[in-house]
């Protein structure tokens, strides 16, 4: 369950980046469907962490893959298009 976990807080995470608007992955971001679908995630992240532990270490494991997710997804995303290769329109 702790795997499972993780990879929904991650999922969530992923969604919330490319629903905001200074993300650089997409054209356009995802809008508020994906920010319904993030928090949706987001919720069933908690139910594997605290079914998979207790209740108070469920919550705080939640936060933690949560933060993990929303720092580390940046950087990945970052390695794979680099700072400098937006296309300026001509």
């Amino acid at each position: 369950m702790n795997f499972l976990g993780c990879l929904v807080a991650f999922a969530a995470m992923a969604l919330a980046y490319l629903s905001s608007r200074n993300q650089r992955a997409l054209a356009r971001p995802l809008g508020r469907g994906g920010k319904l679908a993030a928090g949706a995630l987001a919720v069933g992240a908690l139910a594997c962490w605290v079914a998979g532990e207790t209740t108070l270490p469920g919550i705080f494991s939640t936060l933690t893959a949560l933060m993990l997710g929303a720092v580390a997804f940046p950087y990945v995303l970052w390695l794979l298009k680099p700072a400098g290769d937006e296309r300026k329109p001509r």
